[in-house]
C-alpha cells in the first residue's frame, strides 16, 4: 500500500489508495468496508476516508446497501453490459489504430506479447494481467480519437477490477488470449483497418465468454 504525500489532498489520496486495493483484489467483491476500520489503516481521519467513499461510490467501486458500503460485486449482466460497451469501443480503437499506429507503438506492442509469451511459461498471472491492459493502453491512444480515449478510462478500471478479482485464477485462457493479441498486432503491422477491428471484436467476444464461465464457476463455489 502507497504512503501518504503531503502535497497531495489527503482524501484524493485515500481514494487511490483504496481503489488500488480493490483493483488488487485486498478487498473482496461484496466485502463490507468500514470507515473507522480503513482510516486507522490508512492513518487518515474518519471524515477523509468518508470523502473518499464518496467519489468510490460515484465510480461505482462502492455500493451503497442501506447504511452499509460494499464492495463492487458485478453479476452476470453488469459484465454482459461493460463487454458490450467495451467490443464496440475497442473495435472501433483497433479500426482508428491501423491507419494511425506509429512504428515505436508497434514495437511496445511486440515487446508486450514476447513478455506475455514469458509469462505464460512461467505462470505469471498478475503479469499478463498487467501486460494484456498495456496492450490495450496503446491500441486506444494510437487512435487518436480524444472522445474515445475518454470513453475507454471510463470503463477501464471496472474492466481491471474484473480482470483482477474473477478472471485473474483462469491461466487456461491466456494463451488463447495472447493468441488474440498476435493476431490483432499483426493486421495493425498490416494497416489492415478491417481486419483488425474484426480480430479486436473476436478478442473481446473470447474475454466476455471467459468472464462468464469465471462469473458461474465462482456461483457455483458458493453454492456448495
Amino acid at each position: 500500500m502507497r504512503g501518504i504525500k503531503k502535497t497531495e489532498p489527503l482524501h484524493s489520496q485515500v481514494y487511490t489508495i483504496v481503489k488500488e486495493m480493490i483493483l488488487e483484489g485486498k478487498y473482496q467483491p461484496g466485502e463490507r468496508l468500514v470507515e473507522t476500520k480503513v482510516a486507522e489503516n490508512i492513518g487518515v481521519s474518519r471524515g477523509t476516508v468518508r470523502e473518499a467513499f464518496r467519489m468510490l461510490t460515484k465510480d461505482d467501486m462502492l455500493v451503497q446497501d442501506g447504511n452499509v458500503l460494499l464492495v463492487y460485486n458485478p453479476t452476470a449482466q453488469d459484465i454482459l453490459d461493460l463487454y458490450e460497451c467495451r467490443k464496440s469501443l475497442e473495435s472501433l480503437a483497433a479500426r482508428l489504430a491501423a491507419h494511425n499506429i506509429t512504428e515505436e507503438q508497434l514495437n511496445e506492442l511486440e515487446q508486450i506479447i514476447d513478455e506475455s509469451k514469458e509469462a505464460l511459461i512461467k505462470n505469471d498471472k498478475q503479469k499478463l494481467t498487467n501486460l494484456n491492459q498495456q496492450f490495450h493502453d496503446i491500441i486506444a491512444c494510437a487512435s487518436l480519437n480524444k472522445q474515445l480515449i475518454q470513453l475507454f478510462e471510463v470503463i477501464k478500471t471496472k474492466v481491471l477490477y474484473i480482470r483482477n478479482c474473477i478472471l485473474k485464477e483462469l491461466m487456461e485462457s491466456f494463451p488463447d488470449l495472447v493468441n488474440d493479441h498476435i493476431q490483432i498486432y499483426s493486421a495493425l503491422k498490416d494497416r489492415n483497418p478491417l481486419k483488425t477491428e474484426e480480430k479486436m471484436g473476436e478478442h473481446i467476444q473470447r474475454s466476455l465468454k471467459v468472464a462468464n464461465e469465471a462469473l458461474n464457476k465462482q456461483m457455483d463455489l458458493k453454492k456448495k
